[in-house]
């Protein structure tokens, strides 16, 4: 809507909801995107051009009706990776965002000018001086992150990491040790994740899981050892300890503890990533709501073998690798929130033995590492792509593998 063959200055709105991260930064998260046509941007009598009052009134007041922040948009058609406000800009800011801060009861309000690689952005807030946006984050099928002025990236020429950014570049490795990623289950799948992870250089990991290692692991659990299990060693800092025999230089955060419990997923919406590798339902809806509530992207994997109906022979064995964007791959649109297995994981033991009166026994699924690979490996090349914008938009199309 911006940026078109014209090359002239266009407007829009945008109405976003405010996070307060864990380390006291705010996020202010796009629930709404207003384009404002033409005829509502016409030449300004103070700067080229202005947003119509009454485009502004109408949608401040309802952004702030909603308790969302509203944000004025336009671009510079000639910015590229650098970009700022005009005099004309910050002048109009002084003059109309006091007003907006009456109208909308308080709640911020706030401008952004675009480049075509770029953004600025300043949010007024009643009684404090304008707070500067640092980062514009598009997530996308790749993820860019859009600043005022290109980052000076670390020098990432390390010779540890020489092979792999030849491929993307001292750039897309400094993109790497910047991201934050979450793992939902560190087990047999999740263990893989970790360990990729780990030898791309991601900055920080943070790995979510309260079971520990047992000797039915041990064939699937990188990094686990009898020791392990005899020893009931957690799953966190057996991830842990691979991650820092991998490399010492990548941070990982262990959470003792079940994504279902509220305290242990507020500690994955503040991160750049999310990978779930565990199979229930209910950890598959807790993931699916942060991504689309914290416009959080991630994916989803798992191995499954299914049986005929005689449940004595294979009928197929397959792996899944389901990236979950916030506009694309919802699990429950997917049809992979059963609400009867919801239900069933929700239940205390006692009502599950009451459950099963026929007294069948609980069936366990198999589970091998060289699946657990493939959809291990797929998961992480996609996540990789996406990060360093080498991705292509069928790449985030759900997709089973089928050996």
């Amino acid at each position: 809507h911006l940026f078109r063959v014209d090359r002239d200055e266009h407007a829009a709105a945008l109405l976003a909801a405010p996070h307060v991260r864990a380390d006291g930064g705010l996020t202010l998260l796009v629930r709404e995107l207003v384009p404002v046509e033409d005829e509502d941007f016409p030449p300004g009598h103070f700067g080229y051009r202005q947003t119509a009052p009454l485009f502004i009134a109408q949608h401040a007041g309802r952004a702030g009706e909603l308790g969302l922040i509203y944000l004025s948009v336009h671009n510079h058609p000639g910015a590229r990776e650098k970009v700022s406000f005009s005099d004309d800009d910050l002048a109009s800011h002084r003059r109309l965002f006091p007003h907006l801060l009456d109208l909308t009861g308080g709640t911020p309000v706030g401008g952004l000018v675009l480049g075509s690689a770029s953004a600025a952005g300043e949010l007024w807030i009643r009684d404090a001086e304008p707070t500067q946006l640092d980062c514009l984050r598009v997530v996308g099928p790749n993820l860019q992150h859009h600043r005022a002025r290109p980052q000076r990236g670390r020098e990432a020429s390390w010779a540890r990491f020489d092979r792999q950014a030849r491929l993307f570049g001292t750039t897309g490795q400094a993109i790497l040790g910047d991201l934050r990623v979450g793992v939902i289950g560190v087990g047999g799948g999740g263990s893989m994740l970790v360990e990729q992870l780990a030898h791309l250089g991601v900055g920080e990991i943070v790995g979510v899981d309260n079971d520990v290692v047992k000797e039915h692991n041990l064939s699937r659990i990188v990094g686990a050892t009898p020791r392990d299990a005899r020893d009931h060693v957690k799953k966190v800092e057996v991830a842990r300890r691979l991650c820092r025999r991998i490399d010492p230089a990548v941070q990982f955060v262990p959470v003792d503890g079940d994504v279902a419990d509220l305290l242990v997923a507020e500690k994955l919406v503040d991160l750049d990533f999310l990978f779930l590798a565990t199979d229930t339902v209910t950890s598959r809806l807790v993931f699916n709501a942060v991504v689309h509530r914290y416009l959080i992207p991630g994916i989803q994997i798992g191995a499954k073998v299914e049986l005929r109906s005689d449940s004595s022979t294979i009928e197929e064995i397959y792996t899944a690798v389901r990236p979950v964007y916030p506009d694309r791959g919802c699990l429950q649109c997917a049809g992979l929130l059963d609400p009867m297995r919801l239900q069933m994981e929700a239940a205390t033991p006692e009502e599950r033995k009451a459950q099963n009166y026929l007294g069948t026994p609980h069936v366990v699924d198999p589970s091998v590492i060289s699946l657990n690979g493939i959809a291990a490996s797929h998961a992480v090349n996609t996540m990789l792509f996406s990060a360093v914008g080498l991705a292509d938009a069928a790449l985030l199309d759900h997709r089973l593998f089928f050996p």
